[in-house]
């Protein structure tokens, strides 16, 4: 596929797209942050870790956010408020991911769906919520807004118009 047949890319994230993509994501760390707590509050606590840490700490910090035109040039953000991105990172970043950065970045994206499996096994709506969000979130990251993405940089933009 060459640029002129890439999908359009925007400036700026609709509502919609806004709500999909935070309401997925919120919805599946709620139902395993649940089920966890519900076997063994313990094991929760590497849990709100991953996902308390993780995300805004090192993907929105110094991964993915920190090289994403549409909070640096248009002043969004799909995943959180854009002034909560904003407070956050602290520079813009313009090369390529290391190694280091590829490996945490897919270690948090494994970890985040993976890891409360184990405790949602005995709890079969909290698992079905809990698989129906990510398969929502994953779905629509992949088939979506990966195939729209702005973040020449990121290992997982899927399209060809590289801007």
């Amino acid at each position: 596929m060459n640029e002129s047949k890439a999908p359009p890319l925007t400036g700026k994230f609709s509502i919609w797209e806004k709500i999909y993509a935070q309401g997925s994501f919120a919805a599946m760390g709620v139902a395993g942050a649940v089920g966890i707590i519900l076997e063994d509050w313990i094991w929760a606590i590497p849990y709100a870790l991953i996902g308390g840490y993780g995300i805004p700490g090192i993907v929105m910090r110094h991964l993915t956010c920190p090289r994403c035109p549409h909070l640096h040039v248009y002043g969004d953000c799909l995943q959180a408020p854009p002034s909560m991105t904003k407070w956050l990172i602290k520079r813009q970043k313009t090369h390529p991911f290391g190694s280091a950065e590829k490996f945490l970045l897919f270690l948090i994206a494994v970890l985040i769906p993976a890891y409360p499996l184990y405790w949602l096994w005995s709890n079969k709506w909290l698992l079905a919520i809990f698989l129906v969000s990510t398969i929502m979130w994953y779905s629509g990251q992949v088939f979506y807004f990966c195939k729209r993405c702005r973040v020449k940089e990121c290992p997982l933009n899927r399209t060809n118009a590289r801007i």
